[in-house]
């Protein structure tokens, strides 16, 4: 069992024989051997916990992109009701399909959207500046003070990560299941990484199958404990 910290900041992971955690709230289904042995020399090239914490941020990736959209349409549409849906219908479709999109380069930037100084900041200065506009003459956005409760109730479904639980819930109790989310996400980073830095070797489509059939191993093993 390892446990390890990353620069001195909140962010930790362990790694266990079943797989690893992160104080995100994740849980990946893989192990370093594990991965050493599919991508033969990727962890030579780029740490564990990079990966890791690369991978977190790209769980998250759909709360922090939601919540720019949102603000983004509130200066187009002046209605904040089709924001506030269009926002939960791009969560839906990035929480599922997101992976695809996942890429080593924009990494920094996912980790920098999905931060909290980001999210927090952001949400602040918009909340703010709509609310001025009732009280300050002169200052107008044109959206409407109601745009506030919608804006709410999105930071604390993406921040708190409510949304994400609600979906990873569904999806555990549907007839036919997705491997985990978070799985999906690091599989491809993973394949991402081994591609750029020439190491990845074999089939691609076999690859993905070998590390969900993996992350199946490991979730079946936790249900019969």
């Amino acid at each position: 069992m390892k446990s390890r910290k990353v620069n001195n900041t909140k962010w930790q992971m362990m790694e266990l024989p079943d797989g690893i955690t992160t104080s995100d709230g994740n849980w990946y289904r893989i192990n370093a051997g594990q991965i050493e042995k599919y991508i033969p020399g990727v962890l030579k090239k780029h740490s564990l916990e990079s990966i890791i914490k690369a991978a977190d941020a790209w769980v998250k990736s759909a709360d922090g992109i939601s919540l720019i959209l949102y603000f983004v349409l509130l200066l187009l549409l002046p209605n904040p009701l089709y924001p506030f849906l269009i926002s939960i219908a791009f969560f839906v479709f990035w929480f599922f399909n997101g992976s695809a999109f996942v890429n080593v380069s924009l990494s920094g930037a996912v980790k920098f959207i999905t931060s909290d100084l980001f999210m927090y900041g952001t949400s602040a200065l918009f909340l703010i500046a709509i609310s001025l506009q009732e009280t300050t003459i002169g200052f107008d956005l044109g959206i409407p003070f109601n745009a506030i409760w919608y804006g709410l109730v999105l930071f604390f479904g993406f921040k708190v990560g409510l949304f994400r639980l609600l979906f990873k819930y569904l999806n555990s109790k549907s007839d036919s299941p997705k491997a985990a989310h978070e799985d999906r996400v690091l599989n491809i980073l993973l394949i991402r990484y081994g591609m750029k830095e020439g190491v990845l070797t074999g089939d691609l489509k076999k690859m993905q199958d070998d590390l969900i059939r993996v992350a199946n191993y490991h979730k079946s093993r936790k249900k019969k404990k």
